[in-house]
């Protein structure tokens, strides 16, 4: 019997994973032994292998592939999808990119595919489809994420950048030296932290909202879930209803300034306008 440490190691959006394999199929994911919190998300790829849902084939909506580009628009959402060959599907792509580009341009070509599809870089989904299409002349992309939202449009007009904030956030090592309050909307729960697009090694967000509690930092939990704070750091939850978030920073804004406690040194050096 082979011990868990010898087993080979995958990266999947959740964490790495030691992999049981047999007859070149994944039986079992076990936890990485250097993850401090492993995440229980990833084993569950196991059981989706060959799951219901999972589109393991071309496939071609049956009017499109009867009829052509144009045919019968009102069938999409309803229309059954037939399973082709990779060749097959090949040939029908190419086909359009060209019928599209010679009709239309190359701007009416949209790449929009979105997710990451794999932990790695090469199998990036949107990588690869992206250089294909520039390699045929250009295409009509999507702008920022729906993970962020506006706040990659906005708030770069606010601090000056977006990213060179998002990639370099406090660490808990800061937090626990140097905070005594921390405001938490939506929650901090430990789900949103154990995914990363190159399939982390090891899980802190547990650990650092331990040792923050324990340093004698409090928390406060605004949002509908009382769950999206980790029970153990005994933090305060405040129920808000869905989308009063907006409503609720302006009143503590406000309730700040009225009662003389804004940072006017902060406000006059960082800000303009306020």
């Amino acid at each position: 019997m082979v011990s868990p440490g010898k087993l080979p190691l995958t990266s999947a959006h959740w964490g790495t994973y030691r992999a049981k394999v047999n007859n070149d199929r994944v039986q079992e994911l076990l936890d990485f032994e250097q993850d401090a919190d492993p995440s229980p998300i990833g084993r569950g790829i196991i059981d989706v292998q060959d799951g219901p849902t999972r589109i393991d084939a071309p496939m071609v909506r049956k009017s499109w592939l009867e009829g052509g580009a144009g045919c019968r628009p009102d069938l999409r959402g309803v229309d059954p999808f037939i399973e082709v060959s990779w060749d097959k599907a090949h040939k029908l792509v190419a086909r359009e990119l060209k019928r599209v580009r010679a009709q239309h341009g190359n701007e009416s070509i949209f790449g929009g595919s979105y997710g990451w599809a794999s932990a790695g870089r090469f199998h990036h989904a949107q990588s690869q489809l992206h250089r294909f299409l520039n390699c045929i002349g250009g295409y009509t992309r999507s702008k920022f994420t729906y993970s962020y939202a506006a706040a990659e449009a906005m708030v770069p007009h606010i601090l000056g950048s977006f990213r060179a904030f998002l990639d370099t956030c406090t660490s808990w090592e800061s937090i626990r030296k140097n905070t005594q309050l921390v405001v938490c909307f939506g929650g901090l729960p430990l789900k949103n932290g154990q995914i990363s697009q190159g399939g982390t090694g090891n899980h802190v967000q547990r650990g650092g909202l331990l040792g923050a509690a324990n340093a004698g930092i409090h928390f406060v939990n605004i949002s509908p879930l009382q769950s999206d704070l980790l029970e153990e750091v005994g933090g305060d939850w405040l129920a808000l209803r869905p989308n009063t978030d907006v409503a609720l920073i302006l009143g503590l804004a406000h309730t700040l300034e009225v009662e003389g406690l804004s940072d006017q040194t902060f406000l006059n050096r960082y800000t303009n306008g306020f």
